[in-house]
């Protein structure tokens, strides 16, 4: 072995001298990045550890490694309790925790002053050219405004009734299969069984029927509930998007066949869009029912915006972001409503004031009038945050200025709905579902601030959830209509099964769970 490594050496000198070239460099470029990134970056002043300054790798050990992954959010909590309210969290980006600074780091874009996102966190969810994960500001702004229609409050309002129809179709099945049987579903199921479906119909207008599945296991939501498992992975490693991107579906196929609905759901709008760029556009513009692919026809995007692809990854961000939040958001309601006897009677008493005759539910826009009915999903939506992972938000133009500090231009700036939410200040007794905290137009610290306007699950400013009109919708109709009906009842099911152990962009539980269990009585 020896002689034959000693004739490589000896014949391919060249080879060697390269080797050798190639670790010299690498070893050389990392400690000029490490000794720049500690001693004269512009964020060398702000306090937090110099690994985390020093190597994106800290930050990824916690997301991906640290007690199974899902780690980095709580520990950025104790770097700030650690170092104060302002922390450097990695080598390009400041965190910040103070509840009365959020709308200045989460503020409107504008020609003077664009707010972009970090090219790193394009590729978390698979769907780099998204609208949603779209870095420059100016490209951001023309890519929402064209689908934004879909979304608005007038015609989320206007499909009232199919979400209706979504909700009856599940509280049948509830009364004819479940009530008195002892038969036992996962709540998460359900809320995505109907998410999915009603985004499929407003936004791409292809109805299905996945509330019909059995058990409410809908294979397609249940696909792109388990995509979530790789958002720090590709968040970290770019690259592997770009390369799972460009191998044919057959083959994704085999390496990933849970994923084989979300693949097909792919294929279909890929037929869906080439019709749409292949047909008579100008018949397209004014459809019956428009479809948010109809509405990118009608805001005359640059071609670069109206490819194929970009096209077929702006269908997978919506279907995804339709789901997931909002589900599970659900699912802390149904939790902690049926957990606490006190909150399920007087939200029942409600219910049952508003709607003597339960069959008839009432539309979105009165059912936000009653008051306790707004406080409990107030609170769920406080509790199940919407997404944990941070959001980094880039001024490039402009510095920010936080207390005696000065945050340079084009710096990566983040904060997050869980330590908001958390906040003892702004919510004290902040780990307890309390909808009371919601009633009496309740004001934030000192008064003077109403106390919504520290909840931040569809985040604020130019980059504010496009879908929370539909969110609101679907929390006030699905809790209205299947709590004025039915009585549900936890089945090994404890708080555990719903409180955030685990970040995965969305707040996960502990390991192991087997989710939020129920049987109708």
């Amino acid at each position: 072995m020896g002689d034959a490594f000693s004739f490589w050496r000896f014949s391919q000198p060249w080879l060697a001298y390269v080797a050798v070239g190639l670790v010299t460099i690498l070893i050389a470029r990392g400690v000029y990045l490490v000794t720049y990134r500690l001693y004269f970056d512009p964020l060398a002043k702000f306090p937090g550890p110099r690994l985390a300054a020093a190597t994106h790798w800290y930050e990824a050990y916690y997301d991906i490694f640290s007690q199974g992954g899902g780690q980095w959010t709580f520990q950025i909590r104790r770097l700030h309790e650690k170092y104060g309210p302002i922390v450097r969290i990695n080598p390009d980006e400041i965190h910040i925790d103070d509840a009365e600074y959020y709308d200045v780091v989460f503020c409107n874009s504008a020609p003077n002053r664009p707010i972009d996102k970090t090219e790193k966190f394009r590729y978390r969810f698979s769907v780099p050219e998204a609208t949603v994960q779209t870095g420059l500001a100016e490209v951001h702004r023309r890519r929402r405004a064209a689908i934004a229609p879909c979304f608005s409050k007038a015609r989320i309002r206007s499909r009232n009734d199919d979400l209706q129809a979504i909700v009856d179709g599940i509280s049948k099945r509830l009364s004819a299969e479940y009530a008195g049987t002892g038969k036992v579903f996962n709540v998460t199921f359900m809320w995505s069984a109907m998410a999915s479906d009603i985004i499929m119909e407003i936004a791409f207008a292809r109805p299905t029927d996945y509330s019909s599945a059995p058990d409410f296991t809908s294979p397609f939501a249940q696909a792109i509930a388990q995509a979530v498992n790789a958002a720090h992975v590709m968040t970290h490693f770019g690259f592997l998007v770009t390369a799972l991107n460009s191998l044919p579906d057959v083959v994704l196929a085999v390496l990933m066949p849970s994923f084989k609905p979300v693949l097909r759901f792919r294929k279909e709008m890929a037929q869906q869009i080439q019709g749409f760029l292949d047909g008579d556009k100008s018949t397209s513009k004014q459809p019956s029912h428009p479809t948010i692919f109809h509405d990118a026809l009608s805001a005359d995007l640059p071609p670069e915006d109206m490819t194929l692809s970009r096209l077929q990854q702006e269908a997978m961000a919506v279907n995804g972001g339709a789901v997931e939040t909002t589900s599970w958001a659900l699912t802390v309601a149904v939790f902690h409503i049926v957990n606490n006897p006190s909150i399920n009677s007087r939200l029942k008493e409600e219910l049952t004031g508003a709607m003597p005759d339960p069959t008839k539910i009432l539309p979105w826009n009165e059912l936000e009038e009653l008051p306790y009915l707004s406080a409990v999903i107030m609170e769920a939506l406080r509790l199940s945050f919407g997404s944990v992972q941070r959001l980094p938000r880039v001024s490039r133009l402009g510095g920010l200025k936080y207390k005696d500090w000065t945050i340079p231009p084009n710096t990566a700036v983040s904060m997050d709905a869980y330590h908001m939410h958390m906040n003892e200040t702004v919510f004290p007794n902040a780990t307890e579902f309390e909808p009371d905290r919601w009633l009496g137009d309740p004001k934030g610290p000192g008064g003077l601030r109403p106390l919504s306007s520290y909840m931040v699950s569809f985040s604020r400013g130019a980059r504010n959830c496009l879908g929370m009109n539909l969110a609101w919708m679907e929390l006030y109709v699905g809790l209205a209509t299947i709590f004025r009906r039915h009585n549900l009842e936890l089945f090994e099911t404890t708080r555990e099964d719903v409180d955030f152990i685990v970040d995965l962009a969305r707040p996960m539980p502990k390991r192991g769970s087997k989710g939020v269990r129920v049987v109708v009585t």
